[in-house]
């Protein structure tokens, strides 16, 4: 019978694809914004030169094998070979559970970044629809649109406090917040958000619950917005695990 550190050790499939696709990096910073928010940061030499935009994602080796789990990141330092991540650990699982013992000095490794969402050039306002998967994309957005008014957002939440504070650390200042539980709340305050905004060319992006999104892309189109001012991604649905 193998013993616990024969079983741990990774197979040849595994150690080739790590080697080939993976990028090797270190845990540059934790800082724990709230209970279950965390900012990441994480610097190497392989994420030297990506090629990055706001909206890419970046998938982060939790455990093995093959165990993934994708975030948005903030911001993507190129020439220094960094980038910020937000975590939120929300339950039992493989990414909570290394969002909540990964500490500064802890090797890790990245796939991508690679594209997610198409945002275009965000010349113009743009409403963001989502949860707290959704955060980083939020402060992503904000720092593409500096010196402009930023994004307005309507985020369904488990908890508004908390939430409040990652995204005050994130810099995200226009954003309404309801809770999850309250569903109709929510619906009523994204329909005013549209409401001043379907008709000025505004982008309408939507992330975060499937559900949501799939609701929230009815009643645009519904008030007659273009499908090509509507961009979209689920990121997690109940009982499914690994989306992006």
């Amino acid at each position: 019978m193998p013993s616990t550190e024969e079983e741990r050790r990774p197979g040849l499939l595994e150690r080739t694809f790590d080697r080939l696709l993976l990028r090797n990096t270190r845990v540059a910073a934790v800082q724990q914004v709230s209970e279950r928010f965390r900012l990441i940061d994480l610097e190497g030499e392989a994420l030297k030169g990506a090629a990055w935009a706001p909206g890419h994602k970046l998938q982060v080796k939790v455990a093995g094998p093959f165990t993934a789990r994708t975030f948005t990141p903030i911001v993507f330092d190129v020439m220094r070979g960094r980038t910020r991540l937000l975590g939120y650990a929300h339950g039992a699982g493989p990414g909570s559970d290394w969002l909540r013992r990964v500490q500064v000095g802890d090797a890790c490794q990245v796939f991508g970044p690679h594209r997610s969402l198409a945002l275009g050039d965000l010349a113009g306002p743009v409403v963001l629809h989502g949860d707290e998967t959704s955060f980083g994309l939020a402060a992503a957005v904000v720092a593409a649109m500096a010196g402009r008014e930023g994004p307005r957002c309507v985020f369904e939440v488990e908890s508004r406090a908390e939430s409040a504070l990652a995204l005050q650390a994130l810099g995200v200042a226009t954003a309404v917040l309801v809770e999850r539980r309250d569903e109709a709340l929510r619906m009523q305050a994204a329909s005013e958000l549209w409401s001043q905004c379907s008709g000025d060319g505004t982008l309408f992006v939507l992330t975060g619950r499937a559900q949501s999104i799939q609701q929230a892309r009815q009643a645009l189109k519904a008030r007659g917005v273009p499908g090509s001012r509507i961009v979209s991604k689920a990121y997690w649905a109940p009982g499914k695990a690994g989306m992006d």
